[in-house]
């Protein structure tokens, strides 16, 4: 049995400055229990070979307060671990998938039972619990080599191999995020899934020594995909259910702008007709005779056809109007819920929005060149005829 615990030799290394390179350091005794645990290890061979601290000098006359030159290694690997910074923790693979049970961090003077974290601690239990959440999706993981292997459209091994300055990206709310989604019971298998797949998609063209770190560093991508994915399996929708849902209501919006047209080609086709009418019928009308009343009649009639068409028009502007409400509505409730494959189908909306202005333009270009009929009708109607309406009426 050990005659040291590690929490005894905490006081020790805050207490020593240490050299930039190897074992070396400078302690200082700071307090009656520091010395009674260096007393301890010179004395006790058990304790001085679990400790691995060699006192340089009398270790007989040490006293509080005195400052003594000691040889610091790491102690024996059941008691606890030692390092120079966290990367140093983490090359212990097993530390790499959860955090070590005792140890101390000397360049952030952090020992595991502090209450005080350091942003690399932080960052370093921030990539334990991103680890946790990914071997829920895993079919295997080594703790003793740190490897994560996934099974899924291919199967995938993935070291988990990193450091701390490549996990920038994992923050508390991601994490927050990814841990809800995977730690929910609710449609477990196929969430489980659904991750595993997005992490071989995401990773299978990387190196196999930088997948870890390229996962980290696109997790907000991976939690994202993971969820919309998890979205079209729980409302109950395919990828081939959507695309025929989403063609057969752009083939129904389709023949809905056609018909805009289509419902009133006959009175266009009829313009052609009146134009001709109108310039054959047209006679000179020197006095209220019957070539007076023809051209009136011929006027009022082109008019009444232009009015009448020019309100079949306005009501066909008007159900485009409503066809282009209704597909931005469609388009945005697409991206909205099924954003994963919005972008497939979204172009097909906007072709339509296209063909909708397009048979605005051509509506209003017809109200124009009917309108300018009637203006040039009138102005005939005022050139071959002499007297004055209110005249003749007389």
């Amino acid at each position: 049995m050990a005659r040291i615990t590690f929490d005894q030799l905490i006081p020790i290394y805050r207490n020593t400055a240490f050299e930039p390179a190897g074992d070396g350091g400078r302690l200082r005794v700071a307090d009656t229990a520091i010395l009674e645990t260096l007393n301890l290890i010179h004395t006790d061979d058990v304790a001085f070979e679990d400790a691995a601290i060699k006192i340089i000098g009398a270790a007989d006359k040490m006293e509080v307060g005195d400052i003594i030159d000691v040889e610091v290694s790491a102690p024996r690997l059941g008691l606890g671990q030692l390092s120079r910074d966290v990367d140093g923790l983490i090359a212990a693979p097993a530390n790499r998938i959860k955090e070590a049970l005792r140890y101390y961090v000397i360049g952030d003077r952090y020992a595991y039972n502090d209450s005080a974290i350091p942003e690399s601690i932080t960052r370093y239990r921030n990539a334990l619990r991103f680890v946790k959440a990914l071997s829920e999706a895993a079919a295997f993981v080594d703790p003793h080599q740190a490897e994560a292997t996934f099974l899924g459209p291919g199967r995938l091994r993935i070291p988990i191999a990193y450091k701390i300055a490549d996990l920038g990206s994992l923050t508390s709310g991601l994490l927050d995020e990814l841990e809800a989604f995977v730690f929910d019971k609710i449609h477990k298998d196929q969430k489980m899934a659904i991750l595993a797949s997005n992490v071989i998609e995401l990773c299978r063209q990387q190196p196999e020594g930088d997948r870890f770190k390229y996962l980290a560093a696109h997790a907000r991508e991976l939690v994202a995909k993971t969820q919309e994915g998890y979205k079209l399996f729980a409302s109950e929708f395919s990828y081939e259910k959507i695309k025929g849902k989403t063609e057969e209501a752009i083939s129904e919006y389709a023949n809905k702008i056609h018909k805009t047209f289509h419902d009133i080609q006959n009175q266009v086709m009829g313009v052609p007709v009146a134009t001709v009418i109108v310039a054959f019928q047209m006679k000179d009308a020197a006095n209220c005779g019957v070539a007076f009343w023809g051209n009136l009649a011929v006027s009022v009639g082109a008019t009444l056809f232009v009015f009448l068409l020019t309100m079949a028009v306005w009501n066909q502007l008007m159900t485009l109007s409503s066809i282009s409400a209704d597909l931005t509505r469609q388009k945005d409730k697409l991206s909205k819920d099924y954003a994963a494959v919005s972008a497939q189908f979204v172009p097909l909306y906007d072709r339509l929005a296209r063909r909708v202005c397009i048979h605005r333009l051509i509506l209003f270009a017809i109200l124009i060149v009917c309108w300018a009929g009637v203006y040039m009708t009138w102005y005939i109607y005022g050139r071959v005829t002499v007297p004055e309406f209110s005249a003749c009426l007389r």
